[in-house]
């Protein structure tokens, strides 16, 4: 193996000319580490005020640092869309410039109400990933209802007797911590049920939090957006964590809920994004999606050299109030060591 093969690893499009480096490096390396022209980078949401269901999960850009960010990207990349990627990994033709592709998770309102006000302005047309279930607010993300509750324990006094019931609770499920905020952190999806016990107690109404605080996109507010040009994937059903799937459980709901997505938006939305993340999942499971109607899949890990052009994995700049220069140095960084480090294994 030599060492061209060690940096480049393959991917969409044709590997970049030293002159190409020269003009853009930052693309370049991106071009290299990821085998693939394309950066693309994940958000959920846009805010200036975090809301208690995303508080405790992680830090939402500002609009200043969301402009920001992209503002530094563009320097580097060209705006690029889902179906021209989506075409290029299936064999269409090659995208050959460093390319930017913004996608969101989750469909959440602030991806119109904040982000896509700035988008349009950057001529940047995204792709979001929705998850069937909470279309239209008709069900409550486990994690954001979790974030929810956390905040309201971390505001009880702590002689309040209901902290005590909730960690008891918690404690019965598997899920215990010196603090109650936290331990309901770590409940897991297949654990959901105990949160429902945890609101009970603290008297947090789900379905009037949905209907009055709306928190998701509706389908005729996704419909406006396409409308401009912003493409549709498949996020799941509810977001569980496919590393703690059955083999049929994860196909499922993959396959599926790209059916449903198609079926409420369209045969062109037939991308999915894996919540959380794809790594660890088996090899073949990517060729039965890609044989059973899934045309790409991203995620949110390292990529693989060698795998399959069909996987693509996003980069997420919700880590810390860093700059997306900085993360993305950063990120290149570590991923080039490792990149050295398997092949040298290798």
């Amino acid at each position: 193996m030599s060492v061209a093969d060690v940096i480049s690893g393959g991917g969409l499009g044709r590997r970049l000319r030293w002159t190409d480096a020269l003009r853009n490096p930052l693309g370049t390396a991106c071009h290299h580490a990821y085998g693939s022209p394309v950066l693309a980078v994940v958000y959920h949401a846009v805010c200036d005020t975090v809301p208690d269901h995303l508080k405790h999960i992680y830090r939402p850009r500002t609009p200043k640092e969301f402009t920001e960010d992209l503002d530094f990207l563009l320097k580097h990349f060209e705006p690029t869309d889902l179906p021209t990627v989506t075409g290029s990994a299936m064999g269409g033709p090659e995208i050959r410039r460093p390319s930017l592709l913004v996608t969101f998770d989750d469909g959440m309102r602030e991806v119109a109400e904040v982000a896509m006000p700035i988008l349009r302005r950057k001529g940047i047309r995204p792709a979001l990933y929705l998850n069937l279930n909470f279309l239209d607010n008709r069900t409550l993300f486990y994690r954001h209802k979790a974030s929810l509750l956390a905040e309201r324990l971390s505001r009880l006094a702590e002689a309040d007797p209901r902290r005590a019931v909730c960690a008891a609770t918690l404690a019965r499920a598997g899920a215990g911590a010196a603090d109650p905020a936290a331990g309901v952190m770590t409940v897991s999806w297949q654990q959901r049920a105990v949160l429902d016990e945890i609101a009970t107690v603290l008297e947090f109404d789900t379905a009037a939090f949905l209907a009055d605080e709306k928190p998701y996109l509706t389908r005729d507010e996704i419909a406006d957006l396409m409308a401009e040009g912003v493409s549709i994937g498949a996020h799941g059903f509810d977001h569980p964590n496919h590393r703690l799937l059955t083999p049929e459980q994860r196909k499922q709901e993959v396959t599926g809920s790209v059916a449903g997505i198609r079926e409420l938006f369209g045969p062109g939305c037939g991308s999915f994004a894996f919540p959380y993340s794809d790594e660890g999942l088996p090899d073949a499971l990517f060729g039965e999606l890609y044989g059973n109607g899934v045309d790409v899949t991203f995620g949110t890990s390292w990529p693989r050299r060698g795998g399959p052009q069909r996987r693509i994995q996003r980069i997420c700049f919700e880590n810390g109030p860093a700059p997306a220069k900085r993360q993305l140095v950063k990120r290149l960084l570590r991923g080039g060591a490792g990149n050295m480090k398997r092949a040298l294994a290798g």
